[in-house]
């Protein structure tokens, strides 16, 4: 359905209108047979992907949603339904500072009075692990943001991402080609064990839509676990050999080899103890287990459409990992 400028369709205001998640709440709300006025938040207004979304009808806005520059980003909230929030922990490596600008975009949707609250959270996983993992810190912050927002907010839904599937091209963690042109890929943990692989800019936004068309999480928030397929790393690897026609061949290190890795990979401190601490995904599930409950298949079963699985990302991006 073409975008609404008419006042009596909500309006969705999308934090990082232009990136993966972002873009993706857009296009999928875009699609939607329901009616919506859309406002696309942004640093730089003049970029391609901001430009082309202002093509497509949506508002577009430059905000810097900083500590100290609140009334800006209140500004930029100002008459919102609905707000979709993201952070962004991977550009300044700081926890504290994640969950600073979180309570900002939490404080400013409180101020314009939005009706619903969408999250883009995780779990807390030195909460969840009995204090086992303690340094997986960008997933802490964001469990701390959600249980502020759930604080002050009266409608709050978490919108926790899965496992990118592009994570695979990071140079720390992507297989890498071998003398003989086989790939070797080096984890931790149980390669058997399963992951919430996604897609991220194709699926995210189906499952902020669903948040916001499903009567029950509109009204009372709560919780919902995206993914698109769930697969081991083992069986990824097969099907990497099958649609890539390569050779890959895993080894699982121990948490000492895994760790003189890292101390070699030229990451700062704090990411390579996150790292390290990651191995709790192939321990306690990287939902911790609910992902597989029955109220999140059900999630699933109401989405708009399918999201991809692992093989159909490979075919839809041919140069990702191609051999």
């Amino acid at each position: 359905m073409a975008i609404s400028s008419d006042t009596s369709s909500p309006l969705v205001v999308v934090v990082g209108g232009t990136g993966n998640q972002g873009g993706s709440v857009i296009r999928h709300l875009i699609s939607s047979d329901k009616s919506y006025r859309l406002r696309g938040l942004t640093r730089d207004v003049s970029k391609p992907a901001a430009q082309k979304l202002k093509k497509l009808g949506v508002e577009i806005v430059a905000v810097d949603i900083s500590v100290g520059n609140e009334s800006a980003v209140r500004n930029a909230f100002a008459n919102a339904d609905i707000i979709f929030a993201v952070t962004n922990f991977w550009e300044h490596l700081d926890k504290d500072r994640e969950i600073a600008e979180g309570k900002v975009m939490v404080d400013a949707a409180k101020a314009v009075g939005v009706k619903l609250f969408i999250f883009s959270g995780l779990p807390s996983v030195s909460e969840l692990s009995g204090g086992k993992y303690t340094r997986v810190v960008h997933w802490d912050s964001k469990a701390h943001i959600t249980e502020y927002a759930r604080s002050q907010l009266p409608t709050v839904v978490d919108v926790q991402g899965g496992f990118y599937m592009t994570n695979l091209s990071n140079s720390t963690i992507a297989p890498k080609t071998q003398d003989d042109g086989t790939y070797l890929w080096e984890l931790q943990g149980d390669a058997d064990a399963p992951l919430p692989y996604m897609d991220m800019a194709s699926d995210y936004g189906l499952f902020v839509r669903y948040a916001i068309e499903s009567p029950k999480y509109s009204k009372e928030g709560g919780t919902i676990h995206s993914y698109g397929q769930q697969i081991s790393n083992a069986q990824a690897a097969a099907v990497l050999e099958k649609v890539r026609g390569i050779t890959v061949k895993i080894v699982v290190l121990d948490p000492h080899t895994y760790r003189a890795r890292m101390e070699q990979s030229g990451l700062p401190p704090i990411l390579r103890a996150s790292r390290e601490d990651l191995v709790f995904v192939t321990e306690y599930g990287y939902y911790f287990g609910r992902e597989f409950s029955d109220e999140q298949q059900i999630i699933r079963a109401g989405l708009a459409k399918r999201p991809r699985t692992f093989e159909e990302f490979l075919l839809a991006n041919p140069d990702f990992l191609a051999a």
